[in-house]
């Protein structure tokens, strides 16, 4: 997988969210996905994650996703980690700035899944109009 393989992960992501098409969504997240360094402490899982992209989708929270500051640290046969700049804007106005470190690996079906996210630091900024 090369810089460009990620680029176009992203942008898929990011392209299944403003779509909101959870199938395709969670086909680019592992089932055994686990995410790290929630504001909550919890560990998130698939279920997890699912549960809550079908709600942002269902309620129209969620108005799209965008990255920056791509840094790729570990190239690999099945797996690649980098660490990645997330901005959720919320329909409201609000927005989560999220700095994290993402682990993909390519699984069996020889699609490139995320497996691991580690949140590093969450920066909420609220909306003027939310208040």
């Amino acid at each position: 997988m090369s810089e460009l393989d990620i680029r176009k992960w992203l942008t898929n992501i990011t392209e299944t969210i403003e779509a909101k098409d959870l199938k395709a969504h969670m086909d680019l997240v592992s089932e055994n996905v686990a995410v790290y360094g929630m504001p909550s402490g919890k560990v998130l899982s698939f279920a997890d994650w699912r549960s809550r992209r079908e709600s942002e989708f269902k309620r129209g929270l969620l108005k799209d996703v965008t990255y920056r500051n791509l840094k790729v640290k570990t190239f690999g046969l099945r797996r690649l980690i980098f660490d990645i700049e997330e901005i959720m804007d919320a329909s409201n106005g609000d927005m989560a700035i999220i700095n994290k470190q993402v682990v993909l690996e390519e699984e069996q079906d020889n699609k490139w899944r995320v497996v691991e996210e580690t949140i590093k630091n969450w920066k909420f900024i609220k909306s003027r109009k939310s208040n």
